[in-house]
């Protein structure tokens, strides 16, 4: 086995440990020394296989942060009707959805508090649902479905008013506990007045698909 090959599986081992960490008790859990002990090496380790702590985080968010805009793509892109309102329905189902029940990660991902690097890779994915929630608003203003907007300022208002909304049942410690469907319908709503959506919202299949719960 060469070095380099050495190397990748360590930075590996040094990359899910610090996920775990993250997992159960959020990035500001996941000091150099509870990484290191996780991956069963020494501090000064760690610098050798990685570009520091936050180059580990960084990744950490990158490849948690993927694996949910990829199941709210899937989702947008699985729904059979071809109207706006129902991908715009299918895109806030999926990502509240699996916010709600992903716990600590979930919290880690879209509000805890962290440092410059893995807020700069949070901003990075902010701007990746932007991007499919302005193609959605387009396609809505173009069909009628919705009224004529600047498309990309609804898809950056959305994607806040979103975060905001589910920050609070996310907090670690909340004195919000409002059922997770009131909570999802809630935000559903909220969006598609935003939008100004122009009929009833589409019947919600949300907790009807049974998939595995993210993050």
């Amino acid at each position: 086995m060469t070095f380099q090959r050495r190397g990748t599986g360590r930075r590996e081992d040094l990359v899910e440990a610090a996920t775990a960490i993250v997992r159960d008790s959020g990035f500001g859990a996941a000091s150099v020394k509870a990484v290191t002990a996780r991956a069963g090496m020494s501090t000064g380790l760690l610098y050798r296989y990685a570009d520091g702590l936050d180059d580990v985080l960084a990744e950490v968010f990158r490849r948690c942060a993927g694996v949910e805009m990829a199941a709210v793509d899937q989702a947008v892109t699985a729904v059979a009707s071809t109207d706006a309102t129902s991908r715009l329905v299918a895109l806030i189902e999926t990502f509240a959805d699996r916010a709600l029940r992903g716990g600590r990660l979930a919290w880690a991902l879209l509000a805890e508090p962290v440092d410059r690097i893995v807020d700069d890779e949070r901003l990075i994915y902010r701007r990746g649902y932007v991007g499919i929630l302005t193609e959605i608003v387009t396609d809505g203003v173009r069909s009628g479905e919705f009224p004529l907007q600047n498309a990309r300022l609804t898809a950056a208002g959305l994607v806040g008013a979103i975060g905001e909304a589910l920050a609070g049942p996310l907090a670690p410690v909340s004195a919000e506990h409002d059922d997770s469907d009131a909570v999802v319908e809630a935000i559903t709503a909220l969006c598609l007045r935003a939008v100004g959506a122009r009929c009833e919202p589409p019947s919600s299949t949300h907790g009807l698909s049974g998939e595995e719960p993210g993050p």
